[in-house]
């Protein structure tokens, strides 16, 4: 499946008016257009995967995650960055409301 940045905020806008109002804040705040990004598969960095980022830091209400989508299995996940500096992709939760609500 090809998803493009139009598709996957369609998926997004439909999973968001199911989240928490605190939720919908930090979503608001921290969604950006969709851009692929090689994010590493472990924490060593020694195998990596294209992603679509769907969220970033702004310096507001932050955590060390950001929202990710993986168009081969058509859910959503979380990235960390490490402290190494390695960009942490942490696997799939699934809707985009579910990872939200798991970070």
């Amino acid at each position: 499946m090809t998803e493009t940045p139009v598709e996957i905020g369609a998926r997004i806008n439909e999973g968001a008016p199911s989240l928490a109002p605190h939720l919908r804040s930090w979503v608001a705040a921290h969604l950006i257009v969709p851009r692929q990004v090689r994010f590493a598969l472990d924490p060593n960095g020694t195998a990596f995967k294209d992603l679509w980022l769907v969220t970033d830091h702004n310096g507001v209400n932050d955590s060390s995650y950001r929202i990710v989508y993986d168009q081969e299995t058509d859910e959503f996940g979380l990235e960390c960055t490490m402290d190494s500096g390695i960009e942490w992709y942490m696997g799939n939760y699934g809707s985009f409301a579910e990872t939200v609500e798991n970070m």
